[in-house]
């Protein structure tokens, strides 16, 4: 099981973090689109994305970052 952590980001608005435990990343949308009554191809296009994934409790403290914010750092 894994932890899908989505989050919708619009110029005027922040949805998130919606967590959703699966097992896998389509069952994750799948979810998320019965939450939001619509389905994924809708979400994607108002922006709903998948923040971070974790599949593994961290070993020991830290902060978890979304994936975007790697690549934000990392450009």
């Amino acid at each position: 099981m894994t932890l899908y952590f989505f989050e919708r980001v619009t110029d005027d608005d922040f949805i998130g973090p919606v967590i959703v435990a699966a097992p896998s990343e389509d069952e994750a949308w799948r979810v998320l689109a019965a939450r939001e009554r619509s389905d994924r191809p809708a979400l994607e296009a108002l922006g709903w994305q998948i923040a971070q994934e974790l599949a593994a409790m961290p070993a020991r403290a830290g902060v978890v970052y979304p994936s975007h914010y790697r690549r934000a750092i990392l450009e």
